[in-house]
């Protein structure tokens, strides 16, 4: 399915705001270079008849990293300050620890952290990461608690990079902007493929984490989460965050503005458990029809047999 992007470099393509972040090839988001300038530097994509969709992680960290201070908020007191390992020690050296601070590690905090994976039959080990860990300290600068937090958009297929040329001109791709549809499409099928994977694994491996007691956090765009339930099929129950939980975090841009970006709305937040979304992923209830893949097969055949030729 064709798509537009519906933000460039922040703003409306060709606007004013977009032409200047785009000259720099620069996200506003989190003041620095655009992460996919080369391959298009597009924020939000939407097909026709469709919500528009964040395809760019860092146009989830709008407002400072709104999103990752909004996690704090849940799972700490108020009045928490984040920082970066550097500030934390300092503090230490100093004898300035207040006991409010969350040890932010991640993009535009400390840099992301890799987590030892297991070694497989043939030696070789690894490493995955989260996106974020928070951890409150102690005196020492010893976690007492940690939060992680896995951020993820939508892959996108085919390109849009035609249009993305065009903006870098300052021309519309047809000259008229709301009609620049591309062949760019959305990677639905990584929601299987990698997507759920990955967060049931990651989830299991917190939950091992004695210091992790509100899990797993999982910030995405909301029509990806629409997807993940689909996938999964019926309805995830709720439970309170703890040990063992996965709480989601939606978020959707809002209606285009005369300038700047589009505001971006929290839509959804609920939480589960690991086990709750491993077992609807491999027991999904939203199957095909019984007999589905004998039909078709029978179908194609049977319209085969009537053909006059076969080439």
């Amino acid at each position: 399915m064709p798509s537009r992007i519906v933000e460039f470099h922040g703003a409306s393509p060709l606007s004013p705001e977009s032409a200047a972040m785009a000259t720099r090839r620069w996200c506003p988001f989190v003041d620095a270079v655009c992460k996919k300038s080369r391959s298009g530097g597009a924020c939000v994509l939407q097909a026709p008849s469709s919500a528009p969709v964040i395809i760019c992680p860092n146009r989830l960290y709008f407002d400072n990293f709104a999103v990752i201070r909004r996690v704090a908020d849940e799972c700490f007191e108020a009045g928490y300050e984040l920082i970066v390992e550097i500030d934390a020690e300092k503090r230490r050296r100093s004898g300035t620890l207040t006991g409010k601070e969350v040890v932010v590690f991640g993009q535009g905090f400390s840099g992301e952290v890799g987590i030892q994976a297991p070694s497989s039959d043939e030696g070789s080990e690894g490493t995955f990461k989260m996106d974020f860990l928070l951890a409150t300290v102690d005196g020492d600068l010893k976690p007492t608690s940690i939060v992680a937090i896995e951020v993820q958009t939508i892959d996108t297929t085919n390109s849009y990079s035609t249009a993305s040329q065009a903006y870098y001109k300052g021309e519309a791709l047809y000259h008229t902007p709301e009609k620049d549809y591309t062949p760019a499409g959305f990677n639905w099928e990584n929601v299987s493929k990698r997507i759920l994977p990955q967060l049931i694994y990651k989830g299991h491996a917190l939950r091992r984490e004695a210091k992790a007691q509100n899990g797993l956090y999982f910030i995405l765009p909301h029509v990806v989460l629409e997807k993940i339930k689909v996938r999964v099929g019926g309805r995830l129950l709720q439970y309170p965050k703890g040990p063992g939980t996965i709480t989601f975090h939606s978020y959707q841009v809002g209606p285009e503005v005369e300038k700047g970006a589009r505001a971006t709305e929290l839509v959804e937040a609920f939480t589960t458990t690991v086990e709750q979304l491993a077992f609807a992923f491999v027991s999904p209830q939203n199957l095909p029809p019984l007999g589905i893949y004998e039909d078709t097969v029978g179908n194609r055949l049977n319209a085969l047999s009537k053909r006059r030729r076969l080439d």
